[in-house]
């Protein structure tokens, strides 16, 4: 295939050619040293960027970067499941059937997939390609990793003005991305002179990004508790090992919110296991164990509760009528919600 096999100046072609059909026409590749083969250029704006062309399979593994050099995974035809899992982790890619993501300096400047399998070939149409291609700038595209550091800011805005490593060791994120978010937010107008700029819409991009993200939990099998006692375990006994969310601490905060199940956080599954006496048994009261993905210095509204940001998210994630009201009740009403808008 084309993508696969050229090299210099025609693969720079075709790349270009790709760009231009997934609704990036102002990125302009050119090819240096063609007898280097798959090394390249990128001009996006006044901004030049090194990239280097890794062929890969359905299924790659992100390369090594090289220094100074953007790795770019080309392929005939990614699958849906490889096309989310690249994006999700920043990686920069290109298909023959439309599907593309490309992240410059750390941002997002497109990604768009194809509607449909279609025809394999740079030639193949796809309809409603460009309304799909998400581009910056203004616009945010908060993968994995920089959602960590947008949490890490929205449940502690004074972080905004901290050394990075303290940032960083919030977000449990590296030096790297901590940097590449920053700069995001300040090209998306939310973050200016070291304070974030209306949080609130950087609270809605952060919700709806983890709406999509996938989350695991830590245990591959559902988990039940031995009666409706467990979330007052959690708050009485956890001393800050096991957090409560979701609809449980939802129920912490708002007496007119009942609930039997629900999601603690945990640096690992034993001691939620130890604590609630968790078993495979099923009960009326399920508990979902996830990772606590945040580190130190993210206060929260009651003692063992996560952040009332991610019982937002968690609530919104569920997106049933009931949990999205307590949601809209939640942000009205939490005193840290209400002040970032």
């Amino acid at each position: 295939m084309g993508l696969l096999n050229t090299q210099g100046e025609e693969l720079a072609r075709l790349i270009q050619q790709g760009l231009a059909r997934a609704g990036m026409k102002d990125v302009t590749a050119l090819s240096v040293q063609p007898s280097g083969g798959r090394r390249l250029v990128l001009r996006h704006g006044s901004s030049l960027h090194r990239v280097q062309v890794h062929p890969v399979g359905r299924n790659p593994r992100t390369p090594e970067e090289e220094p100074g050099w953007l790795p770019l995974l080309v392929n005939s035809g990614f699958d849906d499941t490889t096309v989310e899992r690249l994006a999700q982790a920043d990686a920069s890619f290109l298909d023959e059937r439309g599907n593309a993501h490309l992240s410059l300096d750390g941002r997002t400047v497109l990604f768009a997939r194809a509607d449909k399998p279609g025809r394999i070939g740079m030639h193949a149409k796809s309809a409603s390609l460009e309304a799909q291609a998400k581009r910056a700038p203004g616009a945010l595209a908060l993968n994995r990793a920089s959602h960590r550091v947008a949490f890490a800011l929205l449940a502690n805005p004074d972080l905004a003005a901290s050394p990075v490593r303290t940032l960083a060791a919030a977000a449990r994120a590296s030096i790297g991305t901590v940097h590449n978010t920053l700069a995001q937010l300040t090209d998306a107008g939310l973050l200016l002179d070291g304070r974030l700029h209306d949080p609130g819409r950087l609270l809605d991009a952060w919700a709806e990004s983890y709406r999509r993200l996938a989350v695991r939990p830590l245990s591959s099998r559902t988990l039940y508790a031995a009666d409706d006692r467990w979330s007052d375990t959690v708050r009485a006994e956890a001393q800050d090992v096991v957090l409560l969310g979701g609809i449980a601490a939802a129920a912490v905060l708002d007496d007119q919110v009942r609930a039997t199940d629900g999601i603690v956080y945990a640096a690992t599954l034993g001691p939620a296991v130890t604590l609630l006496r968790l078993t495979a048994d099923p009960t009326p009261f399920r508990v979902e164990v996830r990772e606590r993905f945040w580190g130190d210095g993210l206060p929260a509204s009651r003692l063992n509760l996560v952040p009332s940001v991610l019982i937002y998210g968690d609530l919104l994630r569920d997106g049933d009528s009931r949990s999205v009201q307590v949601a809209t009740n939640l942000r009205r009403n939490d005193a840290h919600l209400r002040t970032l808008g």
